[in-house]
């Protein structure tokens, strides 16, 4: 949401108000890896005729930069111990969340493996890598 002040800056390194769920991490994701929008969805489209979204795409520029910053993260990085042993194009993202009334931050983890994207929260898992990267990985080894 727009906001000013404190919240203004807490809000640009994904803190404050931000909003975020896992399913429209890993969209973030493939799009970051592809340079085309990716609508999320858990089921079909044509099962309530409903209408993807859609949204302008990324430069290829762009789409080179963040493939290889996350492809970086994950074999030198903050992600190298949940997504060691996997094979393949990966990449990654490590997060937390600070919430208030926690005492441990949320832990957040997106990565790629190939042509599959995915994404985890646990709430008050700390270190992305730590709890939500194992989750992510174990999805990237069976799907990627």
């Amino acid at each position: 949401p727009a906001v000013s002040g404190p919240d203004r800056a807490a809000n640009a390194i994904g803190q404050g108000q931000v909003q975020m769920n896992p399913l429209n991490m890993a969209s973030v994701t493939a799009t970051a890896v592809t340079g085309a929008f990716r609508q999320p969805h858990l089921v079909p489209f044509d099962l309530d005729d409903r209408k993807p979204a859609t949204a302008k795409g990324l430069p290829q520029s762009t789409v080179a930069q963040l493939k290889q910053m996350m492809r970086l993260t994950a074999t030198q990085g903050t992600a190298v111990e949940a997504m060691s042993g996997l094979g393949g194009d990966i990449g990654a993202k490590t997060g937390s969340a600070e919430v208030d009334g926690q005492a441990v931050s949320n832990s957040w983890f997106t990565g790629f493996r190939n042509d599959v994207a995915a994404a985890a929260m646990t709430e008050e898992g700390g270190h992305g890598g730590d709890a939500a990267g194992p989750i992510v990985a174990d999805v990237l080894r069976v799907g990627g």
